[in-house]
This record gives C-alpha cells, sequence and structure tokens, in this order.
C-alpha cells in the first residue's frame, strides 16, 4: 500500500481530509493487489520463480493456489503466472537531482541541507524551493519531474521489482507545481503517479502538470492519457485537457487554452532588461513565463506569472536559451505551450547618451557625449543621416584615451536631423550592442543681412532657425571688444536707434534654451554718415547784410 505524505498535524479540517485520504488509500489498496503476470520460460520451476520475486518465498503455496498449479515442478513454457503485487520483493530506488536553480532546501534522512545536482533522494526525503528556486529531478523509470519556485514536495515512493521492468514512483507534492514527462512504462503493471494531500493523478507515460494550494490543485494533460483520483470519484483526461479539484472534489474536465503566439517575441535580446509583449489571447486571465537554457525545460531558470501578456526578462548572463510561455483561465488551468529560442546578447552595455538628448536641437560647434564606463576600453560611435543608420556620416572605433566619451561634430554637416548611437568595445576589437539610438538637428547658423540705415534708425535683419532667441551685438570694431550693444532679442528682426556717426559692425548668433549658442555670423558692418556744420559759415555769409 502506498501512503500519502504529509507531515503537517492534524488541522481543524483533518477529518474531511482524512476520510478523502482514506478513499484514496483504498484505491491504491486495489492497485497494490492487482497481480504482476510473468511468462513462464523453459526451466522455470515455481519455487526458483517464488524465490527470485517473492518477499517471502515460503508463501508460494498461494501461488499455487491463485494460478491452479497441480504439479509444483513443472510448468508449462508460455504460460502467464500470476503473483499479486502485496507478496512481491520491492527494490527501494533513488531520484537524482539534475538541476537546481538558486536556494533549495531539502530534509534528507532527517537531516536539513542544500540540494545541488548529483545528489540522490530516498524515498522520504523532502525540499522546498522556496521564493526563487527550481528544482529538476530524474527518477529511476527515466521520468524526469521540474519543481518551480514556492514548491513543498518530497520522494513518496521510488521502487521497483528486481529481475522486472515494473517501477512504481509517487511524487507528494505538498504545495506548488510539479511538471512531470514521463517515457512509456515498459510493464502494464508500472506506476507513476503525483500525489497531492487529496487527489492522485496517474499515468503511464504521458506530460502532465499538477499543481496544489491549500484545498486546491489543477491537473493539466499535454500528451497521453491520465487517471485522476479523488475523494468524489474518478476522471479520464485525454491531450490538451484539465480539470480543478477543490477539497478533492473533481470538478468538470475542460479543454486546456490553446497555446499563445510568439513570433512577436525577439530571436535577440541586446538589453539586460527587456519587456516581452505578447497579442492578447480570449479567456486568459493570467500567463506563465519560463526561462530554461535546454529545449526540453529540464534545467529551469526563471518562472514567473503575471497578470497580463507581458513580462520583464532580466536577471541572466548572455547565453542562448528558450523561453515558454502558457495562457491561464479564470479557473486556474494552464493551457498549451509554446516556446521559442532566443539569444541573450546584452554585454558589454552600451554607455548611455547624454548630448545633445533625444529630440535637440543644437548649433555648430558642439559635441557628441556619453557616459563613460568603468574599465571600458573604448566606444564604437555611429552617426547617421537615417534612423536605420545605413547613410553613415561617422562610423568610428577609436574614441579611447582619457576623453573616450565625447566626440567634436563635423564643421561640414549642414543643417537638418541626425541619428546617432554609441556601443562599448571589447579588449579584442569586437563591440556589444549598440545602445538606443538618439535624433538630433542641426539648426541653421544665422546670416546677416545688410542693414538699412535711415537718419532717425538702423534696420537690421538675419536668417537662422525660426522660433529662437538672437543675440546681437553692434560694435565701433570689428573685434566687437566694447559693443554698443548686446542684447538676446525674439525673431529675426530688430530696429535699433542710429548711433554715432561712423562705421559700425554687427553680428548675432542663435541661443538655445539650455543657454548654449552657435556660432556668430559673418560681422556686416554700415557707415552713419557725420551731419554738416552749419554754424561758423552761415554767420560769415549773413554778415554784410548785418
Amino acid at each position: 500500500m502506498v501512503t500519502a505524505l504529509n507531515p503537517s498535524p492534524l488541522k481543524p479540517t483533518a477529518l474531511r481530509t482524512l476520510l478523502a485520504g482514506l478513499l484514496l488509500a483504498c484505491g491504491l489498496q486495489a492497485q497494490a493487489n492487482e497481480p504482476l503476470t510473468i511468462t513462464i520460460a523453459r526451466g522455470d520451476t515455481l519455487i526458483k520463480l517464488c524465490e527470485r520475486y517473492l518477499r517471502e518465498p515460503g508463501q508460494w503455496p498461494q501461488i499455487k493456489r491463485l494460478n491452479r498449479i497441480a504439479k509444483d515442478t513443472r510448468l508449462q513454457p508460455g504460460f502467464s503466472l500470476r503473483i499479486p503485487f502485496a507478496l512481491l520483493r520491492w527494490t527501494e530506488r533513488s531520484a537524482e537531482v539534475v538541476h537546481v536553480q538558486g536556494v533549495v532546501t531539502g530534509l534528507l534522512s532527517g537531516t536539513t541541507s542544500l540540494l545541488s545536482p548529483g545528489l540522490q533522494l530516498k524515498a522520504g526525503d523532502k525540499f522546498d524551493t522556496g521564493t526563487a528556486g527550481t528544482l529538476t529531478l530524474r527518477l529511476p523509470d527515466g521520468a524526469t519531474v521540474v519543481f518551480p519556485p514556492h514548491t513543498q514536495a518530497g520522494l513518496g515512493v521510488s521502487r521497483e521489482v528486481s529481475g522486472t521492468a515494473v517501477r512504481a514512483t509517487a511524487i507528494d507534492l505538498q504545495t506548488g507545481a510539479a511538471d512531470s514527462t514521463v517515457p512509456s512504462l515498459k510493464d502494464p503493471a508500472s506506476r507513476f503517479e503525483i500525489r497531492t494531500p487529496r487527489v492522485v493523478t496517474a499515468v503511464r507515460g504521458t506530460r502532465f502538470r499538477v499543481a496544489a494550494e491549500g484545498d486546491t490543485s489543477h491537473h493539466e494533460v499535454l500528451s497521453g492519457v491520465v487517471a485522476v483520483d479523488g475523494a468524489s470519484g474518478h476522471a479520464s483526461l485525454q491531450p490538451a485537457q484539465g480539470l480543478r479539484a477543490d477539497g478533492g472534489q473533481l470538478g468538470t474536465v475542460v479543454p486546456l487554452l490553446p497555446a499563445a503566439d510568439l513570433s512577436a517575441l525577439p530571436q535577440r535580446i541586446e538589453r539586460i532588461a527587456q519587456n516581452l509583449s505578447l497579442p492578447p489571447l480570449a479567456d486568459a486571465v493570467a500567463w506563465r513565463w519560463q526561462v530554461a537554457d535546454d529545449a526540453g525545460f529540464v534545467r529551469l531558470l526563471q518562472d514567473a506569472r503575471t497578470t497580463g501578456p507581458n513580462w520583464l526578462l532580466q536577471g541572466l548572463p548572455d547565453a542562448d536559451y528558450f523561453v515558454r510561455v502558457r495562457a491561464i483561465d479564470a479557473q486556474g488551468l494552464e493551457g498549451l505551450e509554446a516556446q521559442k529560442a532566443f539569444a541573450l546578447r546584452a554585454r558589454p552595455e552600451p554607455p548611455v547618451l547624454m548630448s545633445p538628448g533625444p529630440g535637440a536641437s543644437v548649433a555648430r560647434p558642439s559635441e557628441l557625449v556619453w557616459t563613460q564606463l568603468a574599465k571600458a576600453p573604448a566606444y564604437r560611435v555611429q552617426v547617421a543621416r537615417d534612423g536605420q543608420f545605413a547613410d553613415l556620416l561617422v562610423d568610428r572605433a577609436d574614441a579611447q584615451g582619457d576623453n573616450n566619451n565625447r566626440l567634436a561634430m563635423d564643421p561640414a554637416w549642414g543643417p537638418g536631423t541626425y541619428h546617432w548611437r554609441v556601443a562599448t568595445l571589447r579588449p579584442d576589437g569586437s563591440h556589444g550592442p549598440f545602445g538606443d539610438p538618439a535624433s538630433f538637428t542641426v539648426l541653421a547658423p544665422s546670416v546677416m543681412a545688410a542693414p538699412a540705415v535711415s537718419e532717425n534708425s538702423v534696420q537690421l535683419a538675419w536668417s537662422g532657425p525660426a522660433g529662437f532667441r538672437h543675440r546681437v551685438q553692434v560694435a565701433p570694431t570689428e573685434d566687437f571688444a566694447q559693443p554698443e550693444y548686446d542684447e538676446q532679442v525674439p525673431g529675426a528682426r530688430l530696429d535699433l536707434p542710429t548711433p554715432a556717426a561712423g562705421v559700425h559692425f554687427v553680428r548675432t548668433q542663435v541661443v538655445l534654451p539650455d543657454g548654449s549658442a552657435g556660432s556668430w555670423s559673418d560681422a556686416q558692418h554700415f557707415e552713419v554718415p557725420r551731419k554738416p556744420q552749419y554754424g561758423w559759415w552761415l554767420l560769415l555769409l549773413l554778415a554784410p547784410a548785418l
């Protein structure tokens, strides 16, 4: 008889739990009384066969009566000999820990320890994956069982009948989940079971999942056929079917949700934190995301549940991985799976672009500036006229040295929009992923028009980018050492009172909102003529008349 493992003390609902357990035990007892069938070979005798298979060989008369054998020493070759399971000699087998991610604790033969690959678990050993750990066991029958975070379980049964292909394996799942892949069992008498405190799921070769939380358990079949036994009776699950059980009462068998569409997920990820997003799926209320470094998901690395079809992938080193996703319905049943391979290539990380910022306007002279990373030997900088970086103006991998985080803009770049991005070089000269690109606009420089001088004013005008202030200087010397006028003004026109007679010089530059300014325009000059002096000679002309 196989009994369920439940180390916790009885709770207020103990009576109901006990009744459910007794019903399950009765079912398992009936299974244990099923006979093992052996085909007689030439030379076999009843005594020899009982010595080989029975726990107590002296019980051979029971085998004789059960099989109605007249003579002990003569068995007909090809005859089918039936032996009750309760009389068989079982050999205990261990289960191997093949993968551990994070911290997984175990209670092995009464001693608490951390689990690691290569350890052998025996019947009665328990484990806890904690809040972030995962564990994969390989059973003697070739099955693998993957346990995600928040799982408490144990190896309930692991044994075989020596000299036969009969195996009996049971996992006792207290809380959490178990994702099992079970190869076809060679002998019809073999059993593989996942047992929650109130429901037993038995298979003979399939891929299925069981999850348990409190009085509720979920059972989902991906391939093969699964038998589910609860306090309320028995159910059979076909591929793509599942059911929910509450308090040992089996719910209705329903189809699982279809597989999610992963076609939009990237095959190459170049960020240490990447948002993954899927199209919505009808009737999905939550989503399960898993990452492994093998296609069979034996080495489960991450397991997460989200309320929507979005998940932030992070915390993984650069390597090749597989992501697996399934939708969850309102009953908590997880649907069919979809998985996709992807390559994570996020290191060395790119620097952050500092100036000019995304969408900024700049005026020459200016420079590109990015953050300087510790231990970064150099950077690769690209500047292009297009966002796809097909029309490159700059592609340099020699930005290095003490000031290797800046690059002066080429004076030849005309007014217009440009795009730039930076990657970090490795010591071997290759580079990591480019960071997010940014665009900026080079403003047209200011150009002064010829001033218009009148008796009372001077009219100044210039060309340049609209929507910005301009600084205007007027000075009596070309070096503008002592400006007569030096102000920032809006627009592209200015009227000034006519200055003193003589030659004057004028120039302008665009001023950006951050206070930076473009280059000065070429200086224009204008001349204010001297006014005629009439006083003394007019008196001379009028003197005779006086």
